[in-house]
Order: structure tokens, then C-alpha cells, then sequence
């Protein structure tokens, strides 16, 4: 299994979807436990539709004090995925990542047939 220097990843710039502001990743684990949930894109029909299963566990998290955010890796789609009302959580993008993160994997590499037609009904 890989080591995960989370040094290097906390110092990857986020800018929110909401403000526009630019923070440190790890500046969002400082103070509270963090889940971040990684999208492939915001256009994504199956990663909408895990957003919005996700979005599901947002206030058992909140009650326990986790904070839960969803990174995408660029602005295309997000003013129609913050529209669609998707995820719940706090949504920010990678503008000028200096590095791949790989988290999860694309519809194309599961089996998902099954999720894809799910995510467009």
C-alpha cells in the first residue's frame, strides 16, 4: 500500500465554489475531523449521483463535529452541480493543483452500469 504524505497533499490550493477563496487543503483538518470527498468531474452523471449519496451522511458528520467537502478538479459543470443541489457538504475546486489525485475511480473503470442508469433517473 502506497504512504499518503498528507504534509504534501494539505499544501494543495482549493479555491471555494462559493467565496472563491484559496485555502490550504490541510488548513480544513486544523480544527476539526475532515472527510473530502474527490470528484472526477462536476459534470459526471455517477459522481453526481455519489455526491448526492454522500450528501446523505452530511449531518450524522456535522453532529459529530466532521466537516465534509467535496473537491473537483476544475470549474466545468460546477455552476450546474451547485444548481442541481447535488452535494451538501462544502464544495471547493483544485484551480492550480501541482498534483493528480487519483482517489477514486472513474465509471469507467467499475462495473457501473447499474449506478450510471440509477444517476440519470
Amino acid at each position: 500500500m502506497a504512504k499518503v504524505n498528507l504534509s504534501e497533499v494539505g499544501k494543495n490550493l482549493l479555491k471555494s465554489a462559493d467565496s472563491g477563496e484559496k485555502v490550504e487543503l490541510q488548513s480544513l483538518w486544523q480544527d476539526q475531523p475532515l472527510v473530502v470527498f474527490f470528484l472526477r468531474r462536476f459534470g459526471c452523471q455517477v459522481c453526481r449521483w455519489m455526491a448526492a449519496e454522500i450528501s446523505k451522511l452530511e449531518p450524522d458528520l456535522r453532529a459529530n463535529g466532521v466537516l465534509l467537502v467535496g473537491v473537483g478538479p476544475e470549474e466545468l459543470g460546477l455552476q450546474e452541480f451547485k444548481e442541481g443541489g447535488f452535494f451538501k457538504g462544502c464544495k471547493h475546486n483544485l484551480p492550480h493543483a501541482n498534483m493528480t489525485l487519483n482517489m477514486m475511480p472513474s465509471g469507467c473503470e467499475i462495473r457501473s452500469g447499474h449506478i450510471q442508469a440509477e444517476a440519470r433517473d
